[in-house]
């Protein structure tokens, strides 16, 4: 499994073994406290069409939940009117755990290598959090992850205009 997401244009994903059954990982992408350990606090209404707002220090994201089918999928629009994109989780159980694919997918031009650099690490706090060992939000860490992101975001770009 790479260890860092897939950069292109218009999308991010990233695939993740987490050590944790699936149904434990799943209450970490849906419940509001568990949110908070991982991700950022936060009021979710779990229901397709149900309100998601994440309040993370800058500012707050919210998004409306357009697929979901317990415990295997969660999806919902991202900051919208800002970057019309969309985040979707997929679960899957596997040897010893659960395999967590994210898609972040942008219609409008977004900042990928700071989307690519927090997605990155705050999987690795989810990763810390479902298995009962936390890990805190490394602001230097972020700033070397969006250092990588923007050098693979660049290198998608480039791509797709030899394309």
């Amino acid at each position: 499994m790479e260890q860092f997401g897939v950069v292109a244009v218009d999308h991010l994903v990233f695939e993740r073994h987490l050590d944790a059954p699936p149904e434990r990982v799943w209450r970490a992408l849906t419940d509001p406290d568990e949110l908070a350990g991982w991700l950022a606090p936060a009021e979710i209404d779990l229901r397709v069409g149900g309100r998601v707002v994440l309040k993370f220090e800058e500012r707050e994201h919210r998004g409306t939940i357009t697929e979901l089918r317990e415990p295997e999928v969660l999806a919902y629009t991202w900051d919208e009117a800002r970057t019309n994109s969309l985040v979707r989780f997929k679960l899957e159980p596997e040897t010893g755990g659960t395999r967590l694919t994210l898609r972040h997918t942008f219609e409008l031009e977004a900042d990928l290598s700071g989307y690519g650099g927090g997605w990155h690490q705050h999987l690795e706090l989810l990763a810390g959090h479902v298995t009962g060992a936390p890990v805190d939000w490394d602001r230097d860490r972020f700033r070397e992850l969006k250092a990588e992101y923007a050098a693979r975001a660049s290198d998608a770009a480039g791509s797709r205009q030899e394309s």
